[in-house]
């Protein structure tokens, strides 16, 4: 099988060849920048400058990392996170060269970073987040204080774009055009359309919305739910004939459960996913891939039951997240996407034969019956060590095959 065979076997619930290696093919199912690096020498490959893809500082995956790692899904634009185009034609001049934690890496021609006197630096393009000395991340500035003078929003005030630029339109379905006919990889495209995180009056004002002005809240998901739809007709238009999977995001979850609670996600959220993926799936034939981090499986099955085909990252060290009894609940329905390395289950002393053995047993759950694609949870952090990225793909090589 080509590896778009093999993708899309997968997305239409049947048994590939193998266990699609699908690293670095969303926003969040790749690797630190510096992981990157490392991952680099792991393949034997000459080491280049990583490209800094999102806020996140995770890595563009090049042609050859994915061809040395067998890799089977490319990530075609990441438009909601980057600055620059990551494929197509003339690309490359809209990236330049940026000295970051010892190291040169690549960033959009239009972002800019300044180191301060203290050590910082300060990622003036991004929210003016600041990356402290010593650290790998960058931080937004601290919330200010919304509970001393929340002011309830106004929904009549929030107009999402109905329309995606003509401009980036036409240079996303080229540069889909060209590598769906001079390459085999299945195609993702990153997060582009209007999602539902939406949160008017900042994280802390919607969740008081939520509580004691519902109403207001489900104007503003109304709203957002349009703006999606229309701007997925004109993507589909575009790149659908060319593009399997299409991203979005919204984290639900933390390490112990759904953050706002279940009951309520069903009454806020869950009819504005079920009319998102609806009219999703009576516009494209893109699969819809949901990224959410933490502890959600109580929704899972409303996901399910609202349309969702793909649930990245697969977070197992979450509470009740075990692979198991995810596969055994879900597995008939859900695509997993990641998984198979999650950076809370491991310290950096953790042997490269502990990290293998783990990496085979869950691999070996997922992998049963078909509906999984390959990568760690989220993006692997700066410090994940040399050693634990060669136990995951030799993990990966000694099970990925079914026949």
């Amino acid at each position: 099988m080509t590896s778009r065979e093999r993708v899309r076997a997968v997305l239409e619930h049947c048994l590939p060849d193998r266990i699609p290696n699908a690293w670095g093919g969303c926003e969040t199912a790749g690797l630190h920048v510096l992981a990157y690096d490392k991952l680099q020498k792991v393949l034997g490959l000459p080491s280049t400058p990583p490209r800094i893809d999102t806020f996140m500082t995770n890595a563009v995956f090049e042609e050859d990392v994915l061809q040395a790692m067998q890799g089977d899904i490319m990530l075609l634009a990441s438009p909601g996170m980057c600055k620059a185009p990551l494929r197509g034609d003339g690309w490359e001049k809209q990236w330049k060269e940026q000295k970051l934690w010892g190291k040169t890496f690549r960033i959009p021609v239009k972002d800019s970073f300044l180191e301060r006197e203290d050590g910082s630096v300060v990622w003036e393009t991004c929210w003016n987040s600041v990356c402290p000395k010593g650290a790998f991340f960058f931080d937004s500035p601290s919330a200010t204080d919304l509970l001393a003078d929340f002011d309830v929003p106004d929904p009549d005030s929030y107009h999402p774009p109905m329309d995606l630029p003509e401009d980036k339109l036409r240079e996303w379905e080229e540069t889909a055009k060209k590598l769906y006919e001079e390459t085999d990889y299945a195609l993702c495209m990153g997060e582009t359309i209007t999602d539902l995180q939406i949160q008017p009056g900042g994280m802390i004002g919607s969740m008081i919305l939520m509580k004691e002005e519902p109403e207001i809240m489900k104007e503003f998901l109304e709203k957002s739910v349009e703006s999606a739809l229309s701007q997925l007709r004109q993507l589909d238009q575009a790149i659908g004939k060319y593009v399997d999977i299409l991203s979005i995001a919204h984290d639900f979850g933390d390490n112990r459960c759904v953050t706002i609670g279940d009951g309520l996600w069903r009454e806020i959220y869950k009819p504005y996913y079920k009319k998102l993926f609806q009219g999703w799936k009576n516009t494209t034939s893109m699969k819809i891939n949901l990224h959410s981090c933490g502890a959600i499986r109580n929704i899972l099955g409303d996901l399910i039951k609202c349309g969702l085909e793909i649930y990245n990252p697969v977070q197992i060290s979450g509470q009740g997240m075990d692979p198991a009894g995810l596969k055994e609940a879900f597995g008939k329905d859900l695509i997993f996407w990641g998984g198979g390395y999650d950076a809370q289950m491991f310290r950096p002393e953790s042997t490269y034969e502990e990290v293998y053995a783990k990496t085979v047993e869950i691999l070996n759950i997922f992998k049963s019956g078909g509906g999984y694609f390959f990568s760690g949870v989220h993006n692997l952090p700066a410090d994940v060590p040399e050693h634990h990225l060669k136990a995951i793909l030799d993990a990966f090589r000694s099970v990925r095959e079914y026949v």
